[in-house]
């Protein structure tokens, strides 16, 4: 993908010839993303795209994502998109905080598996009630998933139980790994996914109360829709 011209802010782009440029949307996959850059504390520019209006069907955003859909970051000037490759990314470059082992870590391999199967994985599983709940009174969203949709997904999140139960996806403590994981079920838990499962839930609350998070949701604004 070739390096981005110089386009206006009104066009709904912005260049930065140095830094990072988040671009994202209320309740999409950039608040994961959002999330991430805030743990690692550094500089960075969130451009927030009303999808409703098109903003990200424009030329000039095309030129960043050509699918027009979000996130894409922006790193110098060169775009790149998929959560979970920004994700990947973010961690590795990571210096003042180590949110993702280094590829000569006993723990690396792990790492990889669970940052994959939250997108892989879990994400599949929410679909159909996310969508479903698209235009829903937020008090009746928990009543979106059907009962067989909320024993397919406890199988699913059953590999991770110990995990849940430790705190965390990694033996040695927090790590990227746990803000893809524990992205997926916020999502969950909005679409009542994770009523009767008491360890992801209480696991799902420990990180929501990380400053970091705190932050990305308040940014998101998803805690208000």
């Amino acid at each position: 993908m070739p390096a981005l011209a110089l386009t206006t802010r009104a066009e709904g782009v912005v260049f930065c010839p140095m830094g990072l440029v988040l671009y994202t949307a209320c309740q999409s996959r950039g608040f994961v993303c959002e999330w991430l850059l805030e743990e690692l504390g550094t500089a960075y520019e969130a451009v927030r795209l009303n999808l409703a209006a098109g903003e990200a069907k424009t030329p000039a955003y095309r030129s960043i994502h050509p699918l027009g859909a979000v996130p894409a970051l922006v790193v110098d000037g060169i775009p790149m998109v998929e959560s979970l490759a920004i994700c990947l990314y973010l961690a590795d470059i990571s210096k003042a905080k180590e949110l993702a082992p280094s590829p000569t870590n006993p723990e690396r391999q792990e790492y990889l598996q669970w940052m994959v199967y939250a997108v892989a994985t879990i994400e599949p599983m929410l679909s159909k009630p996310f969508v479903r709940s698209l235009g829903v009174e937020p008090s009746l969203r928990p009543g979106v998933a059907t009962d067989e949709e909320r024993a397919s997904f406890a199988s699913v999140l059953a590999p991770l139980r110990e995990r849940m139960g430790s705190g965390h996806m990694l033996p040695s403590g927090f790590s990227a790994a746990d803000v893809l994981v524990a992205s997926q079920l916020y999502w969950a838990s909005q679409v009542g996914l994770l009523a009767g499962v008491e360890d992801a839930r209480d696991y799902l609350a420990s990180m929501l109360s990380r400053p970091a998070c705190v932050k990305a949701l308040e940014h998101d604004g998803s805690q208000e829709q």
